[in-house]
């Protein structure tokens, strides 16, 4: 199961680096490695953010914010105005995660 949706969250980047997303991977083992991390950021938001609502806009700024983190070089504080793009891969890779596909 966990690698089926992996899969697909890999593809929807590949995607989304296609259709001209800068913050997307441009291979397929980064895709992979992005899709992993996101699948594991997603389904532990309930742990990690008791006290923050688990709404589906809360889950895509914090699955932004660990890809972001993971995948910019210098981590957080390095982002900036890339986090529009990060959070516009999020939404597209949400409906997968929370299995809307």
């Amino acid at each position: 199961m966990n690698a089926d949706v992996e899969a697909l969250v890999a593809a929807k980047i590949r995607w989304a680096w296609d259709d001209g997303c800068p913050v997307a991977a441009r291979d397929a083992k980064v895709a992979a490695e992005m899709a992993a991390i996101a699948r594991r950021r997603w389904s532990s938001y309930p742990r990690r953010n008791a006290n923050i609502a688990d709404t589906t806009e809360n889950r895509i700024n914090d699955l932004a914010r660990g890809i972001a983190e993971k995948f910019t070089d210098g981590g957080w504080p390095m982002v900036g105005p890339l986090i529009s793009d990060y959070r516009w891969l999020c939404e597209r890779i949400a409906p997968i995660l929370a299995g809307d596909s």
